[in-house]
């Protein structure tokens, strides 16, 4: 067992301040700069601090060992539209695209990414592909004339309508247009608020016209939601724990002042897959919360035979002997025997399926 504090990035759209409660082991870090993931891992890009050391858990563990990455995310604007590619695309673009011109770096490793979101707070986002009979009624109230070849059939042809929009400039009227066109096609005023947080926050871009043809989503705190790769997705604003393979490929198409790489990314997008269930993950989160009714604390088994990573997030967690405090998380590999965790506050117990 490796105990274990995050790796903190302070990325634009994060919540300044809004990770403050779980930087375990400094306090230093300026609250009113955005905070926006802290990582607990073994990834390249951010492995994890070892508590009371000056090492890093990739120096102890590979991510044989250590196959999820755990985020603590707290998003005050939207992210980047983007999509994860699955594992051969990741291959080749890892080892053989990596060394062009044109897509130098756009792959930070070569594995798939695939993640599960669960809501700490009220969390917003877009999610997986807008049914095409709302999609058709946004993009008719739009000022726009639409491309006849993706109305060819009864059915319209979401992916040549969605690369005609990647591939298409527009006036900024048109992304203004947006909030309007979606109550014109009779949406609830949650989907409209959605799209004008986006157009408030990223004036101009239009990835906001690539929002359209994603679904927007409402997680209360303690729901999850479950993104494969090839499921385009944008979060918008929120605090939650993301599960993912210990993968950092992102491919983006807009909302970002990061590179954007469209090309790759409709490679990478399955135009025809819907959002999975979060049982279908391949990783379970739990948490465990203090009844502060009782004084007894909620305890949970944690088998052996399952990589599990346990995350402080409120008061102290113990497991057996061991106690960990907010912010600090223990990793226990699948070779290791069985664990017991309880908690005075709340803790997640992060683990693989077997």
């Amino acid at each position: 067992m490796q105990l274990i504090s995050g790796a903190l990035k302070t990325y634009a759209w994060g919540i300044p301040g809004g990770l403050q409660p779980w930087l375990a082991e400094s306090k230093s870090h300026n609250a009113n700069d955005p905070q926006a993931e802290l990582w607990f891992g073994v990834h390249p890009s951010g492995a994890s601090k070892i508590i009371g050391s000056d090492l890093t858990l990739d120096t102890l563990l590979e991510r044989t060992d250590v196959p999820i990455l755990v985020k603590i995310l707290a998003a005050a604007k939207p992210l980047s539209i983007q999509v994860h590619p699955h594992r051969g695309f990741a291959l080749e673009g890892f080892n053989e695209l990596n060394d062009t011109q044109e897509f130098a770096n756009a792959f930070a490793d070569s594995y798939e990414k695939t993640e599960l979101l669960y809501a700490l707070t009220p969390f917003t986002a877009f999610c997986g592909w807008r049914p095409l009979e709302q999609l058709t009624k946004i993009l008719e109230a739009l000022p726009i004339e639409l491309p006849v070849q993706a109305f060819a059939t009864d059915v319209p042809d979401r992916r040549a309508l969605f690369e005609y929009f990647v591939n298409t400039e527009f006036p900024i009227e048109v992304t203004r247009a947006i909030p309007e066109a979606v109550g014109t096609a009779g949406l609830s005023e949650f989907e409209i608020d959605a799209y004008k947080t986006v157009i408030a926050d990223y004036p101009g871009d239009q990835g906001a016209l690539l929002a359209v043809f994603l679904q927007p989503l409402a997680l209360a705190p303690g729901e999850s939601v479950f993104i494969p790769a090839g499921i385009p997705h944008s979060y918008i604003a929120g605090t939650g724990i993301e599960v993912m393979t210990s993968s950092d490929n992102v491919l983006r198409l807009g909302l970002t002042p990061k590179p954007v790489y469209k090309e790759l990314a409709l490679r990478a997008l399955n135009f025809e897959a819907s959002l999975p269930q979060p049982s279908e993950a391949p990783f379970i989160i739990d948490v465990l919360r203090a009844n502060t009714h009782s004084q007894e604390s909620p305890s949970q088994e944690s088998p052996s035979g399952e990589f599990r990573l346990v995350l402080g997030l409120e008061g102290q967690t113990n497991l057996d002997s061991i106690t960990i405090e907010s912010g600090q998380a223990a990793v226990i590999t699948a070779s290791e025997p069985t664990i017991s965790v309880s908690t005075s506050g709340v803790c997640a117990i992060v683990r693989t399926k077997t």
